[in-house]
């Protein structure tokens, strides 16, 4: 009966571990003197362009997938105009340890956009109107 006891705390601390993490779906990884700046999405690993731009003014070239840099606390999304706060990661979420080294930051959702979890982002082996 004890054993059963052990085994059911170490399980419920396993469980609980995970809830302290929080999903980060996108990080911003400042540029270097040899790297320019992008977005790396943790989802799929699928890295995106930043334009950066003077006085916040959307660019005149944004392909879709780019972001822009609207001020220096947050981001646009090119495809669908949404919003997004740049904030420290925290020892918490979940790529702290991979990035933390970087100054990276995490892309937090404050505005408009049209991607839900019914549509969400293109993967690179998707093609439009084709579900699998």
């Amino acid at each position: 009966m004890r054993r059963i006891w052990l085994t059911a705390f170490a399980t419920l601390l396993g469980v609980g571990s995970g809830f302290g993490e929080e999903a980060v779906k996108a990080i911003f990884l400042p540029g270097t003197s040899s790297e320019p700046a992008k977005v790396l999405h943790t989802d799929t690993n699928m890295v995106a362009a930043v334009i950066g731009v003077l006085n916040g003014q959307t660019p005149a070239d944004c392909p879709d997938g780019s972001f822009w840099t609207k001020d220096q606390n947050s981001l646009v999304s090119c495809k669908d105009g949404a919003t997004f706060k740049l904030s420290p990661l925290k020892p918490s979420d979940q790529y702290y340890d991979l990035f933390s080294g970087r100054d990276a930051l995490k892309l937090q959702k404050i505005r408009g956009g049209t991607e839900t979890d019914e549509n969400p982002p293109m993967r690179s082996d998707q093609k439009k109107g084709v579900k699998q």
